[in-house]
């Protein structure tokens, strides 16, 4: 994937907005989730397609609820990420067709200890693989015909893969497998906290504590590789699983999360055994910043760009978290699920999805910037953390001093368009503020978000003798800009201006709100000797 989504000219996009509710395909719930994205800025729409629909009986095949798919979206003038319901949504086999569910003999049902069945297929079983990639392939076929445009941007392969309720299969299926003892593909694969092992050639010897897990997620990844591979052969797109993370509660498979996913704990395993997977991608809806920004950095990996799938479409924390994952980790795209609950009788935002909508259209407006920089430690993210009022930023030749409008309002500049205090605006002073500011030279800067404004000081040269002077100059430090505009970028990214800010709008500090972004110029030979 070299790192980014890419359109049909091979231009690199950040993929941002909503994945539809499990059973909104082929509804008109889709309708909603695509007005939903829209309201949010977003550019994506995440939506399933299930294997019993595509293969209502053995062999047979009905592409029609694709087909529909792709010209809702495409008609929206959106992007689509197709998500493969086939023999795992969250583990289980609930999209599987008739004809697998009554046949269990045949499509093994995975069993935990004492061999009771358990809501999983089994992936040691070569038949179900077959089905499975078989229907899949159709679909990859199919797009392939009728989506030579790109519409659709990636296929997730299963949802959520792995084990409900049991940290392996324990059939005798899988046993036989097990005795085999550890591939060599993963013989030299370190986990961290193994403890004791002898480092023996089985999977307890190999990877102690952890030797089921390894196991587990050793046969899982074989599964998706293969369905991958297969699938690319006749229409290579990017391919991506995302799953239940495993950073959550006591962190034991099976019990914590889906046994054999792709978790954290071993990544290293997926990445190996499963070449032909594009991203492996985190579900992040742990609200806690130290939780979400951990997820993050696991998952962002010179072998695995960050694009979470799946994430809360609502609420405070998750619009701030968001501004970490791209400032400070590169993700590459964000969907938040249930678009179809974010908006209200009247089919406009409720108030906690505005919050959310609020960072994907302030990520939106600089999305050429944070992919040019992204990487480079010239994107920051401004949040407002609890019982924070302001944040400092500084860099090698200006202090950048952020305010946070909740706790600390301010009405300067009261004429810009979007900061009116009108009625429809009295909530943005008590949004928590977040913004991403990115030094696009070292005299120009961009900031995009709500709730935030900045204050760009130039730092005194240490060989001035004047230093405090200038300093405690506003011509020299806050009023040091040569303009301030609000505006957006086109489709080839170029900025256009859409309102020039002077006077009271821009004498005071430089805010912006509801995801609008503006360009800063700073004037580099303000604040010299003259």
């Amino acid at each position: 994937m070299n790192d980014f989504f890419r359109d049909k000219q091979g231009r690199p996009f950040l993929a941002l907005g909503l994945q539809a509710h499990n059973s909104s395909t082929g509804t008109e719930m889709i309708e909603k989730a695509i007005r939903a994205v829209k309201l949010y800025g977003g550019n994506v729409l995440e939506a399933p397609v299930y294997w019993y629909a595509v293969e209502p009986e053995k062999d047979r095949y009905d592409l029609s609820l694709v087909k529909g798919l792709i010209d809702q979206t495409r008609q929206a003038g959106l992007k689509l990420v197709i998500l493969w319901f086939g023999a795992s949504k969250n583990s289980h086999p609930n999209y599987a067709p008739d004809y697998v569910k009554l046949h269990p003999e045949t499509y093994r049902i995975a069993q935990g200890p004492g061999k009771v069945p358990v809501a999983s297929l089994s992936p040691h079983c070569r038949a179900t693989l077959e089905r499975d990639k078989a229907a899949y392939v159709r679909v990859m076929e199919f797009l392939h015909e009728y989506d030579p445009e790109g519409t659709v941007i990636a296929i997730q392969i299963e949802n959520e893969f792995g084990y409900a309720n049991t940290d392996r299969d324990y059939s005798d299926l899988a046993q036989a497998d097990f005795d085999k003892g550890v591939p060599a593909l993963i013989a030299d694969i370190e986990l961290e906290d193994m403890g004791e092992h002898d480092g023996g050639p089985g999977w307890y010897g190999r990877f102690g504590r952890h030797g089921h897990e390894a196991f587990s997620a050793y046969y899982h990844a074989l599964y998706i590789d293969e369905m991958a591979a297969a699938g690319k052969k006749v229409h290579p797109i990017p391919t991506i699983l995302n799953m239940f993370i495993g950073e959550t509660g006591i962190e034991e498979p099976g019990y914590s999360y889906n046994a054999g996913a792709g978790v954290g704990r071993v990544i290293d395993i997926w990445k190996r055994v499963a070449p032909s997977l594009d991203l492996m991608c985190p579900d992040i809806y742990l609200p806690a910043k130290r939780c979400y920004t951990r997820i993050a950095a696991r998952y962002d990996r010179p072998d695995n760009a960050l694009f979470i799938p799946e994430t809360s479409p609502m609420g405070e924390a998750f619009a701030m978290n968001a501004m970490l994952a791209f400032a400070d980790y590169g993700c590459i795209g964000l969907c938040g699920f249930g678009a179809e609950s974010t908006l209200d009788d009247d089919g406009e935002l409720l108030p906690d999805a505005r919050t959310m909508a609020y960072t994907m259209r302030a990520i939106r407006a600089l999305e050429p910037l944070l992919i040019r920089y992204r990487k480079t430690g010239r994107v920051h993210a401004f949040v407002q953390d609890e019982f924070s009022t302001d944040q400092y930023l500084r860099l090698e030749k200006y202090h950048v001093l952020a305010s946070f409008s909740r706790g600390n309002p301010r009405y300067h500049g009261r004429g810009s368009r979007v900061n009116l205090r009108t009625e429809k605006n009295r909530h943005l002073t008590e949004e928590r503020g977040r913004g991403l500011f990115i030094e696009a030279g070292e005299d120009e800067f961009f900031l995009a978000g709500t709730g935030v404004a900045v204050d760009i000081i130039r730092r005194p040269d240490p060989a001035d003798p004047n230093r405090f002077a200038h300093l405690n100059s506003r011509q020299s430090t806050q009023l040091n800009f040569l303009s301030v505009e609000e505006g957006h970028f086109d489709e080839d990214g170029r900025w256009v201006v859409d309102y020039i800010r002077n006077g009271d709008e821009s004498n005071f500090m430089l805010y912006v709100h509801a995801g609008q972004a503006v360009r800063i110029r700073m004037n580099p030979n303000m604040g010299m000797e003259l």
